[in-house]
């Protein structure tokens, strides 16, 4: 880990984000253990007697955790508990990753707990302790940030503290805690190189995060049946109840209009439901209460099922969603086809498609199949700071993102003919270039006298690209 002394530093929120800056700015910091990593970097600290004053709930998933978790965190709070959620990436604001009662922490008290963390790791990298300075040496920006929001959700004494798991489960630094809940929400394939190349790797892996005796809800995994049995079999082996909700498990009629996500996170919602009753000591099969109902149908969360009307001349409207695998770019894109309609009042909106992917394009552009000929047209988006795969890691940021885009088109291009792509050649430099390449006319069926509704999905990286340009386009013109 790189790291200023606290002399090196001020303290203010402007020096925790040049501070995050030197964390995430150099070469990936790989570690074959997180776990293991993280556990030591706890006893260096002594903090596992301050976690004991927590209670947790953990979620995993390939799709839909950070929703649960959101759902969660919100249902929890609606019940009169103080709660911390952990969750990644942040779309805009860094503090989006640690809240308490769903609510970010002023800049000033985010940047007192922060350095109070970062003066730890550096008397750990100034220990006369070899094993000290090293686990405080391997650690990265994912497990500073998971250590950090202990130490906020400690010192903040919330009642319970839910933790979405980064990447996998079992190896996973947020596998660190004690849970009292586990949820593992719908699998699919993604980061088959770090967590297996088949669906049942990945969910071994995601199994890993269940405990002995710590009841475990798990989506009814619909894309992918045979991994009921495997988290069925990893549960009885470690002793941990596994619960399938489906419509059996919670026969709930007249489920509400979801806030985020629409029909396809109702089964989020309902693990949501369980993991918060359980922690609440609330019936699980009782009716919906008007207060449960309420945070369901009102709750919102940065870059999931997000509609920004935009405005200016052409009347845009943007729709974000950070979906990036085939499963859920499949519903993200029908509920952006449902969502479209019901906002523009119109049953064939002028649909506009920004997608940009880090991954094998040939298997996630498949997720729009069933609604391409919904859009008129798809633009192959580029990101700032896109991330290094082992795939990519010996080319330079440029090449890496020419290759992404190249390999982007010629798929889309393959599987897609009937809808005209446009790459682009770096990333949007403002909101107004994004929405003047929208109005270009490039397929003589696109009706321009209609309002541009524009569907920005496939990456986290570029909702918070584009979210970025939006708010400085605002500013800017509160300042007109």
């Amino acid at each position: 880990m790189n790291s200023l002394s606290p002399s090196a530093v001020g303290r203010t929120f402007a020096d925790v984000l040049r501070s995050i800056n030197i964390l995430t700015g150099g070469k990936p910091n790989p570690c074959p253990n997180n776990l293991e990593a993280t556990m030591l970097l706890l006893d260096r600290l002594n903090m596992r007697g301050h976690m004991e004053k927590l209670r947790f709930v953990h979620v995993a998933g390939t799709k839909g955790k950070g929703t649960t978790s959101a759902y969660t965190s919100a249902l929890l709070q609606s019940y009169g508990l103080k709660v911390g959620l952990f969750t990644s990436p942040h779309i805009v604001d860094v503090r989006e990753r640690i809240m308490v009662n769903n609510a970010l922490l002023s800049k000033e008290l985010f940047t007192r707990y922060f350095f109070e963390m970062q003066d730890r790791y550096t008397e750990l990298m100034n220990s006369e302790s070899q094993l000290s300075r090293d686990i405080a040496q391997r650690s990265n920006f994912f497990r500073f940030m998971f250590v950090l929001s202990l130490h906020i959700f400690v010192e903040e004494a919330v009642d319970v503290a839910v933790m979405e798991v980064g990447m996998g489960g079992r190896l996973d630094a947020t596998n660190a805690i004690s849970p009292d809940v586990c949820v593992i929400t719908a699998l699919g394939l993604d980061h088959t190189e770090i967590l297996g190349n088949s669906i049942e790797e990945i969910a071994l892996e995601k199994a890993g995060i269940m405990k002995p005796g710590v009841i475990c809800y798990t989506a009814p995994q619909k894309d992918h049946l045979s991994t009921i049995k495997v988290l069925e079999m990893y549960g009885h082996k470690v002793g941990a109840p596994v619960v399938v909700v489906d419509e059996h498990t919670l026969p709930i009629r007249n489920w509400p209009s979801l806030a985020i996500g629409g029909s396809h996170a109702i089964e989020d919602s309902k693990l949501a439901l369980l993991a918060a009753r359980r922690i609440a000591g609330i019936l699980p099969t009782l009716p919906l209460s008007e207060v449960e109902r309420n945070v369901l149908q009102t709750m919102t969360f940065a870059g999931r099922s997000q509609v920004l009307p935009f405005g200016g001349e052409s009347n845009v409207i943007f729709y974000l969603d950070g979906a990036h695998t085939y499963e859920s770019l499949r519903d993200s894109t029908h509920w952006f086809m449902e969502e479209s309609c019901r906002v523009s009042g119109d049953p064939h909106p002028r649909r506009i498609l920004v997608f940009y992917t880090s991954r094998d394009p040939h298997y996630v552009l498949k997720g729009f199949m069933p609604y391409v000929s919904g859009f008129c047209k798809v633009i192959v988006a580029q990101i700032f700071n896109p991330r290094t795969s082992t795939a990519t890691a010996a080319l330079t940021a440029e090449e890496r993102a020419k290759k992404e885009m190249v390999s982007t088109t010629e798929c889309w291009r393959e599987l897609y003919r009937e809808v005209p792509c446009i790459s682009c050649t770096g990333p949007f430099d403002s909101i107004q270039e994004l929405i003047d390449l929208c109005n270009v006319t490039v397929n003589e069926t696109e009706d321009t006298s209609k309002s541009p509704q524009i569907f920005i999905t496939g990456s986290f990286f570029l909702v918070a690209d584009i979210m970025n340009l939006i708010i400085a386009k605002k500013q800017t013109s509160s300042c007109d």
